[in-house]
């Protein structure tokens, strides 16, 4: 008889890994993780999504607001904002907040000062806006002034004049604020004249209503000394608000503790010796909050950064730079997020910490990114990004997940990269398409490119549609080279329900599609093992109680080095939980090959 025997693999608590000797792989590692979600203890199913709402056009980027336990959430396209906090009806979009723009790609910060707390916008094509709790208004050199109209037949546009047609008044529109099909508030800058209620509006091109009443003040707010169309992306830096200029070597910043005024320029230009433009820059907060210790980076679109100590830049005593260091290039100028006490960058090369850049050779630092496990795979997909397929990156801090979609599908499907941090370990969630994504009152928010949004992480479909997690680990050989022919795979895991699984063998470090099973059970509920109703019952009476479970298949394969290969489908209202802790395999030994 054959020489016999039974291999197990750990859960792979190591994730997805795609770098290295695959030949000398660790078997708690993945060679295939998709929708299942790496921890400490293994590995889980994710959860589903659901439709939050819709927006008509491709999501560009969310902002929010914040103060107590009052939130807003918006969600631009390239021409429209809306406040998508809780729409009424998610099958329908709500009129925007503000429409006629010409960007969506808005980068923003919360900003706190004694008056209460706003959150700046800008995208290096429109007029910066700004948000109080209450209103959304463009902040410019001039004060804006509200004018609403009705009975509208012609749609305005942002950056003409409207005059009145009695009056012969006359302001530059600086933003429209609808609220119907047919009525809304123009944004008007610096008023000639006085405008009549109830007489004929027009501009230049299509513009045509009725005034609604008579103009009245909508914020006082300017900042001079610099447009702010061509302000890109902002930050905050030791009681300072910071915007980075599109398309140059310049910042700009504003008075201390203040969210308008005079901005003064930073010049960067002698600074870089790579040239090309400043992209963003962030507040690197060296203990993981706020403190003396922050430093300013500035990041430029060819992978120079700039460390600054100070807290203002005007005064050469209280303002100096630690160094200029390399960095792959960076993804865009939303690439960035604050973990632990570092500030990590996502580049074309990886994720890599600033503390690591300002201390090692650039190589270094790329072994050392966070997306050092799956290298050769983020390179890949991370060069094939573009206007129409961008990478979108969001940290969900509570729960220690880094999301980063990327290029190009899997068997057909969507795919983003998702991490956990906190163990530094990697998987790809299959079937979200993911053109924007935030965390939004610690819930995970994405824009797809057909006008919806999602919430992520919720139920036990997406959007209704059944989906799968698929995890191979990696190959081996199982201690001999001779060849070895598998008759079973063997699932150890814990969950909520029965688990209903396929299984099958991959050999000699080639990977294949994966046949899908039968949908798991709906988690069961109120019931006690051995009475409830199999579907609809609880095993012990609560829906968060683990069962252990270890389950056997036949599966076949032959190789000198194989590995199990199993699927797992959900299709419930309510999300089922599944954690793998180990696949077994048990086979026959063979001759040498």
């Amino acid at each position: 008889m054959r020489p016999t025997g039974t291999f197990t693999w750990p859960a792979p608590a190591r994730g997805w890994l795609v770098s290295g000797n695959i030949t000398q792989a660790p078997i708690d590692a993945a060679e295939r993780l998709d929708n299942f979600f790496p921890t400490a203890e293994g590995a889980t199913l994710r959860k589903g999504c659901t439709k939050h709402a819709t927006i008509d056009a491709t999501g560009v980027r969310f902002f929010q607001w914040v103060s107590g336990d009052a939130s807003a959430l918006f969600a631009a396209t390239a021409s429209d904002i809306f406040e998508i906090s809780s729409p009424a009806d998610a099958d329908t979009a709500p009129t925007a907040t503000l429409t006629g723009l010409g960007s969506g790609d808005w980068s923003s910060v919360q900003f706190g000062v004694s008056g209460g707390e706003y959150t700046i916008a800008v995208n290096g094509t429109d007029d910066a806006v700004i948000y109080d709790g209450t209103d959304l208004n463009p902040i410019t050199s001039v004060a804006v002034n509200d004018l609403g109209y009705d009975a509208q037949t012609g749609a305005f546009t942002v950056g003409q004049t409207v005059t009145g047609g009695t009056s012969g008044a006359t302001a530059e529109i600086l933003a429209i604020a609808p609220t119907s099909a047919t009525a809304g508030t123009l944004k008007l800058g610096t008023i000639t004249g006085t405008f009549q209620d109830n007489e004929a509006l027009t501009d230049p091109i299509t513009g045509a209503a009725t005034a609604n009443g008579t103009a009245s003040v909508g914020s006082s707010l300017t900042i001079t000394g610099q447009g702010t169309d061509t302000f890109s992306q902002v930050f905050t830096h030791k009681q300072r608000v910071f915007f980075i200029e599109k398309g140059t070597l310049s910042a700009w910043y504003l008075p201390a503790a203040s969210i308008a005024g005079a901005a003064t320029e930073l010049n960067l230009s002698g600074v870089f010796s790579e040239g090309g433009s400043l992209l963003f820059g962030a507040n690197w907060s060296l203990d993981s909050g706020s403190g003396l210790d922050d430093k300013a980076v500035f990041v430029t679109d060819q992978g120079e950064v700039a460390v600054y100590s100070g807290t203002d830049p005007s005064s050469a005593s209280t303002w100096s730079l630690d160094g200029v260091y390399r960095i792959g290039p960076p993804v865009d100028k939303h690439g960035h997020f604050a973990l632990g006490g570092d500030l990590m960058l996502v580049t074309q090369d990886g994720i890599v910490p600033v503390s690591q850049a300002v201390s090692r050779d650039y190589q270094a630092v790329v072994a050392g990114a966070l997306s050092a496990p799956i290298e050769d795979e983020w390179q890949r997909r991370i060069s094939q990004a573009s206007s129409s397929e961008p990478v979108a990156v969001a940290h969900w801090r509570s729960r220690g997940q880094v999301f980063v979609s990327v290029p190009g599908k899997v068997e057909g499907l969507a795919q983003t990269f998702v991490a956990n941090s906190r163990i530094k370990a990697w998987c790809r969630y299959l079937g979200w398409t993911i053109n924007a994504a935030v965390v939004f009152e610690d819930q995970f928010y994405f824009a797809d490119r057909s006008g919806v949004v999602f919430r992520g992480e919720i139920g036990g479909t997406d959007n209704g549609t059944a989906y799968s997690g698929y995890l191979v680990p990696k190959f081996s050989d199982m201690g001999t080279p001779d060849n070895k022919f598998a008759n079973h795979v063997g699932l150890v895991a814990r969950a909520t329900v029965q688990v209903t699984w396929s299984a099958s063998v991959f050999r000699n470090y080639a990977t294949k599609a994966i046949t899908a099973p039968a949908t798991l059970p709906t988690p069961p509920s109120d019931a006690t093992w051995g009475t409830g109703v199999w579907g609809t019952s609880v095993w012990g009476g609560s829906d968060d109680e683990l069962i252990g479970q270890q389950r056997w298949k036949t599966a076949g394969g032959s190789g000198f080095a194989l590995a199990p290969a199993i699927a797992v489908t959900s299709n419930s209202t309510a999300a089922p939980r599944v954690d793998v802790t180990a696949l077994r395999m048990r086979y026959e030994v063979g001759s040498v090959l």
